[in-house]
Formats: structure tokens, sequence, C-alpha cells
């Protein structure tokens, strides 16, 4: 039996409620709230999702980045990420032209996630303690390795 509540929210969904038609042109729903549409490039997606839900202290800084990966400016990431070696599966952390080969991208999804080598437990979806990524960027985040990860 259905729940009453995904019912709702299934009407709710098939009406345009949250579905971002209510955001002005250029932008794109996130959580609810209208943001500026992010472009399908690492300046961008650094900016507008790296910068405020990865590349902090405790996280993927410059000073003591997990795993070693430093997501701390657009030349880190993109030494750390593109066609380098992921510590936890065996994947490329980006492979070029294939988001459903690149780990980042099941870390960002909850998907597949390997063992954390300094724990040994199963790792966590990122970014880890918060909410997960809008659609909106996790759409950009496939999109940008899909177009090559320019």
């Amino acid at each position: 039996m259905r729940h009453p509540f995904l019912s709702v929210l299934g009407l709710g969904l098939l009406f345009g409620c949250g579905d971002g038609s209510s955001c002005a042109e250029g932008e794109v729903e996130c959580d609810g709230v209208c943001i500026d549409q992010i472009q399908p490039n690492l300046t961008s997606i650094q900016t507008e999702i790296f910068d405020g839900s990865c590349a902090l202290g405790s996280c993927h800084d410059a000073d003591n980045p997990a795993q070693g990966l430093d997501l701390s400016s657009v030349d880190a990431s993109r030494s750390n990420l593109i066609d380098v070696e992921a510590e936890q599966v065996e994947l490329l952390r980006v492979q070029p032209f294939s988001a459903a080969d690149s780990y980042l991208n099941d870390k960002v999804l909850g998907i597949n996630l390997g063992i954390d080598p300094a724990t040994g437990r199963q790792s966590s979806r990122m970014p880890q303690n918060e909410l997960p990524l809008c659609d909106a960027k996790l759409d950009v985040i496939a999109e940008w390795i899909n177009v090559g990860a320019p």
C-alpha cells in the first residue's frame, strides 16, 4: 500500500509544485531555493559547489585534505580529480566522458561507496555530515564529467 504522503507529494510534483518553474531565467531550483544555473565547467563547479560544500576545514581543504583530495582551488581540484585513481575503489576520481565510471559522481550520489582505508568501514556519501547536494548540483557534476571534465 502506498503511503498517503507519497501520493500527495506525487501530485505536487505533477502540477509543478517545487519543480523550479518559479525560478527566473538562468536560475534553477536547489532544495526549494532558486540559484544561478551552474555551468558544466570546473571553474563554475569550484565556485558554486566545492568552495561551499567540500573545501572546508576538516574535509578537502589545502591544509589537511581527506583522502589526499585537495579541492581548495580550481588548479588543486583539476590535479586531484581528473584521471587520478581513487583511494577507496578501483576507479578514477573523474574519468572524463564517463560519470558512470567516476568515483566523484558515486560519492555525491551515495552509491558504490568503497571502504575508507583509515577506518576499514564503508565510506560516506559526500558532503559528509551535511545534506546531500540538490539535483541541480548533482546533475551539473555528472554533465561536467560527461562532456570531458573541461
